[in-house]
């Protein structure tokens, strides 16, 4: 009698194993059925919505992050036609975000944005640049026409919905660029931010990169063993129009002020909204 219990426990046991490694992998890669269900349904799907088109679907591949199927979907005379068709393990069609993808103009601003980034990249890694980042980026900045002018959202960046599908655009001379660029250096003053900004705006005009604000944060190497009253010194958002030798290194040096000043008033207000700590230790007995 206990050997058969045994021998149901291990069975029970087996097949628990084997359906929790079943799920497991569900959740990982699906599973052939509903891959087979998806990949009907977005075929329906195709011909019922584009087929007057020449789109192609690509393969349907199950994703992990989100659970859902994703069917990619081309066009070889469309280089900006790209989206996808969102899918549940039952077959349904859960999402087609042509409109938000294609329609609005952010396939075509997603293009743009890799040539000017290859651009910046390229310029950044030349022997004609003068500095050695540790890391630096350009991108280009897009905006949908209704958060145009929204909190955060720099005036120069462009509406996605005004680009034309396929259209050609010079990245470098969109007049959105917005360049990132750290870089290390044995001085860190106002007079090197100014120094070395100088040099990278003529560095980017001589190479026909346009950009109309930069992130530049220069700080002390990491290997410097020396103290310094000044490890980092940045600026946000700068304005490439700002970047003029007259008067550069005096309004770097009031930035620096202001930061200084800032960071002291915040310190007075986290010290008033500090608990007294003699009188939460006084002796009350007393």
């Amino acid at each position: 009698m206990k050997k058969k219990i045994l021998k149901i426990g291990a069975a029970v046991l087996a097949v628990l194993l084997i359906v929790g490694v079943a799920w497991f992998a569900n959740s990982l890669v699906g599973n052939p059925l509903s891959k087979a269900l998806a990949q009907n349904t977005a075929k329906k799907h195709m011909e019922e919505t584009y087929g007057n088109t020449d789109y192609e679907l690509g393969e349907v591949v199950y994703s992990f992050k989100d659970g859902y199927y994703h069917a990619h979907v081309s066009s070889p005379s469309s280089i900006d036609t790209n989206f996808e068709l969102l899918l549940n393990g039952f077959g349904k069609l859960q999402y087609d975000n042509y409109d938000y993808t294609v329609k609005s103009g952010w396939s075509t601003a997603s293009r743009i944005r890799g040539d000017y980034r290859a651009a910046v990249e390229t310029l950044l890694n030349s022997s004609s640049f003068p500095y050695n980042a540790h890391m630096g980026y350009g991108d280009l900045m897009f905006v949908s026409s209704e958060n145009k002018g929204a909190p955060g959202i720099p005036d120069y960046a462009i509406p996605s919905e005004e680009l034309t599908l396929d259209a050609y655009y010079n990245a470098n001379e969109m007049g959105a660029g917005k360049l990132t660029i750290y870089l290390e250096d044995g001085t860190v003053s106002a007079e090197r931010l100014a120094e070395i900004l100088l040099d990278i705006r003529k560095s980017f005009d001589e190479a026909g990169i346009g950009f109309y604000a930069i992130d530049f944060i220069l700080e002390y190497p990491q290997s410097a063993t020396e103290p310094t009253e000044i490890e980092r010194m940045e600026v946000m958002d700068f304005l490439y129009s700002d970047i003029y030798e007259d008067g550069l290194a005096e309004f770097q040096e009031e930035i620096a002020e202001a930061e200084e000043e800032l960071a002291e008033a915040e310190q007075d207000i986290r010290e008033l909204e500090e608990p007294d700590s003699y009188v939460l230790g006084r002796d009350t007995n007393v």
